[in-house]
């Protein structure tokens, strides 16, 4: 990767929505990606992948960082690439969900290009001891379903495991003792959100702690599965239409789903009879990608530059915003994601600092994930009464008693009173109490609204 700038301002890729709209669909305009995401040996596969096939870019690009994360573990606490935000630890490895427009979004067009580059039939035992690469990762299919299946792929297993697994599996490569690199190459992640709403199910909170720590240590009495220091990178496929037939799992998501980067992927275009990747230009990026591997897993801690400390914390106040909603909530993660992606990026360049172009492509693969999660769930709340509520509040100011009665009087308090106070810390809503002689009388309004009429009494007064 050459030290030249990928892009010369903060990068974004959304578009705005038209300005005549008569009928207020909202309409965004499908996410653009930028190559800038795909410098370096990255983008020269990527290109390679995509250059006879209906694979779209976007999906082949994140694919190749997860797979490519999965492989950089250390085996050991604090060994292996990692990089420190105060106290916190973060690691290469990345969950990503790549939301196809339609069935034809082709899913395994994306995951079998990165498969064949990740193999080893073009590297030599040789040079693969000499760059001192292991065995790869696990792989699994999939489907995600607990927190205890997605623990038990990588818990410590005891010597008598070890010896009994492999008699049982005698053409199975022996692994180092502590290796915990799992990669989960799902295609059902409408499935593993039908999971999350089961009475008891562990797989949201084994995502959340798999992502950041990858410790997992529940509180059961009996066979508790205990996991210390794993490594799991998740790359799963859903579809538009299946996403919007899940809407009540969706609600799920709310506690995991900013442990993922979302991807809008479609058909590039049409290829009748798509062509192999020519094992000729394949071969040589296959050799760099194992030999950027062995160098990146005797790293330790990484750290970034001075030109791109500059750039980040120029970047830093509109990474860190809070932003509302069900997509708020999704990309409420910014600062983390680009931080593990500048670290993968650097890796990936065989460096062993975080350089300002790596940070810089970073950027630019998260305004895209950040631009796919605003056009999947568009203006959506995380809870469903909060647009009800917003869509009363929008006809004027209501007091309590006059909300309740627009909502059929069926929501419980507990439930009403909590949700008002969150919106009115978001700063999307006001509540104003006026003095009478009995109780006062709580006011509700569009604070957009209630500024306005503060700004029109102003005039009167002035007039």
């Amino acid at each position: 990767m050459s030290g030249r700038p990928l892009v010369s301002s903060l990068p974004c890729t959304r578009q705005e929505a038209p300005p005549d709209d008569p009928i207020g669909l909202n309409l965004k305009e499908w996410p653009r990606f930028s190559f800038d995401a795909c410098p370096g040996i990255l983008g020269e596969f990527v290109r390679l992948a995509t250059r006879d096939s209906e694979a779209d870019p976007a999906a082949v690009c994140i694919t190749a960082l997860v797979r490519f994360g999965a492989e950089v573990y250390g085996y050991a606490p604090d060994k292996g690439p990692h990089l420190y935000v105060g106290e916190t630890v973060h690691s290469p490895r990345l969950f990503a969900v790549i939301c196809g427009s339609t069935s034809k979004a082709r899913k395994g067009t994306s995951r079998h290009p990165v498969a064949k580059l990740f193999g080893r039939e073009h590297c030599l035992p040789a040079d693969l001891k000499i760059w001192g690469v292991p065995l790869p990762a696990r792989e699994s299919g999939g489907p995600l379903s607990t927190g205890e299946g997605l623990a038990h792929h990588v818990r410590d297993e005891s010597d008598e495991e070890r010896e009994r697994r492999q008699r049982q599996n005698p053409a199975e490569p022996v692994r180092e003792k502590g290796d915990k690199r799992l990669v989960i190459m799902d295609e059902e992640f409408a499935s593993a959100l039908a999971c999350t709403k089961r009475e008891g199910n562990t797989l949201s909170m084994g995502i959340r702690c798999f992502w950041d720590s990858g410790d997992y240590a529940p509180l059961t009495k009996n066979n508790p599965v205990l996991v210390r220091g794993a490594h799991i990178s998740i790359i799963t496929h859903i579809t538009m239409q299946e996403l919007a037939v899940c809407l009540g799992e969706v609600q799920a998501v709310n506690g995991f789903g900013n442990r993922f980067l979302w991807i809008c992927a479609r058909r590039s275009k049409l290829v009748a009879l798509p062509s192999r990747m020519p094992d000729a230009e394949l071969a040589p990026l296959q050799r760099e990608l194992w030999r950027c591997v062995g160098q990146a897993q005797q790293r330790g801690v990484m750290t970034m530059t001075t030109k791109a400390l500059e750039l980040w914390r120029h970047v830093y106040p509109e990474l860190s915003q809070e932003h509302t909603g069900l997509a708020g909530s999704i990309i409420n993660r910014a600062e983390a994601q680009t931080l593990r992606l500048a670290l993968l990026y650097a890796l990936l360049d065989a460096q062993g600092k975080i350089e300002e172009p790596h940070l810089q492509a970073a950027l630019v693969m998260w305004r895209y994930a950040q631009d796919s999660a605003r056009y999947i769930f568009g203006d959506r709340a995380t809870d469903p009464l909060e647009d009800k509520i917003l869509e009363a509040l929008k006809a004027g100011p209501l007091t309590a008693t006059e909300l309740s009665t627009v909502l059929s009087r069926h929501v419980p308090r507990d439930r009403l009173k909590p949700l008002l106070q969150q919106l009115e810390a978001q700063q999307r809503i006001t509540i104003t109490k006026l003095k009478n002689a009995g109780r006062p009388r709580i006011i509700l309004a569009l604070r957009e609204l209630s500024e306005k009429s503060e700004i029109s009494e102003e005039r009167r007064s002035l007039a």
